[in-house]
């Protein structure tokens, strides 16, 4: 018994006079269709890999791995494939369509967050739907009776040559459109971060602008004299990225950050866990070094505060120098660079004693627009804007966060424990 989907009975009967193909007939029609929904997945698969193993290593390695199978598959339908191939589009895509739905309802069991939802983006929306139709169109090729009930029934070649350049059009706009995000760095398990919010919303202050070079080319005045960043005086790159102070946020004052003076038993302790905090920034120099360890990225990169990524296990409601929960990254990439620590902590209606001394001014974020672990709008955002988005509005009110900019060649000019940093302007730095 021949494994194919047309047998040479078939084939004969679909040759007309001298030999030449006859029209086409609805076996083509779901033939094209199922391979063109193949290839569509596989370029939206191919899209997000980059970002995906910004995440991870298995994660990335899953979407190229697929990808390439649809690929090879789609192809395999295109020459007239034999059963197998297209049971082989059934398994393959059901599995990956299932651990789509998985991961957005349960999440997956791998890390880094492990068992936490994802949220749901056009760009997989459209790579399940393209699974699902090849998986109905593979179906009904597999089916003997329908088959052969379609087989011999031409199709205009004009009607069937405009609904093909229809659907090809609605295939390539719609892969391009879920596509673009991703390959501007936006796919994500934080791609539409929103982060603090603190550009308010500002033409250019998103995560689209990281990876350029941060240009700190400071402005000067009459004579050649430098105006110094650490002034806070609008000169440096954070107050010229057109960010906005807190952004509703209760982010903290920008600029200098005004500075206790500290009796030796104090700065003695201050300075123990200020070592500690630079040993720990020194184990994650990279933003890949963070997600090997268990950190996920939950905002982009932001203008004065760096892009976030944070270690759910470790919140709770102590504050340990030597276990930041989260790290601070000078861009969205793989390879962006450690510029500063975050504590985190939470369960408690009053700010921790966090470091010693009076100097490290706790923050709160209350409302934050959160998806799935990653925050997509600030908190000046309604319930029903955030909901728009997909995302809900987290409270807050029992959660402390303080920076630490403690990675050498990116100390604060404006103190250690600023609110932000005079340096972080509206692109990432180089």
């Amino acid at each position: 018994m021949v494994d194919t989907v047309e047998s040479p009975t078939d084939e004969t009967a679909r040759t007309g006079p001298l030999g030449r193909p006859a029209a086409p007939t609805p076996v083509d029609a779901l033939r094209w269709t199922v391979a063109g929904a193949l290839f569509g997945a596989a370029a939206l698969h191919f899209a997000v890999a980059p970002d995906h193993f910004a995440v991870g290593t298995v994660h990335g390695a899953f979407f190229v791995v697929a990808a390439w199978v649809q690929l090879f598959l789609a192809v395999a339908v295109l020459r007239r494939p034999a059963g197998w191939v297209l049971r082989s589009v059934v398994v393959v895509d059901v599995a990956v369509a299932a651990l789509w739905a998985m991961s957005r309802i349960t999440g997956l069991p791998v890390e880094p967050g492990a068992w936490v939802p994802e949220p749901v983006g056009f760009a997989d929306l459209v790579a399940t739907a393209c699974e699902v139709l090849a998986v109905a169109g593979a179906v009904a090729l597999l089916d003997g009776r329908l088959r052969a009930r379609l087989g011999h029934r031409a199709l205009g070649r004009r009607l069937l040559g405009v609904a093909g350049a229809v659907a090809g059009v609605a295939l390539v706009a719609l892969t391009t459109a879920a596509v673009a995000p991703a390959l501007g760095g936006g796919h994500s398990h934080a791609a539409h971060a929103a982060g603090h919010d603190h550009s308010g919303d500002v033409a250019g202050a998103t995560t689209a602008d990281a990876g350029a070079a941060d240009g700190h080319t400071h402005p000067t005045v009459p004579g050649g004299a430098t105006v110094g960043i650490e002034s806070g005086t609008g000169t440096s790159p954070c107050e010229l990225s057109g960010a906005t102070v807190n952004g509703g946020e209760a982010h903290g004052h920008r600029g200098p950050s005004v500075q206790a003076a500290l009796d030796e038993p104090t700065r003695s302790l201050l300075a123990v866990q200020l070592t500690q905090a630079r040993a720990a920034a020194a184990r994650y120099p990279t933003a890949a070094d963070a997600t090997a360890a268990g950190y996920r990225r939950v905002t982009g990169y932001l203008p004065c505060i760096g892009a976030h990524y944070m270690n759910f296990s470790l919140v709770d409601g102590t504050f340990d120098p030597e276990q930041p929960e989260m790290l601070l990254y000078g861009g969205n990439a793989p390879t962006a660079r450690m510029i500063g620590l975050s504590y985190y902590v939470s369960g408690t209606a009053v700010a921790p004693d966090g470091f010693a001394g009076p100097n490290d001014p706790w923050h709160q974020h209350i409302g934050l627009c959160t998806r799935g672990g990653v925050v997509v709008g600030g908190s000046s955002l309604t319930a029903e804007e955030c909901a728009q988005r997909g995302g809900t509005k987290a409270d807050g009110s029992t959660s402390w966060m303080v920076h630490a900019w403690v990675v050498p060649g990116w100390e604060s000019a404006w103190g250690t424990f600023s609110a932000e940093h005079p340096e972080l302007g509206r692109t990432a730095p180089s």
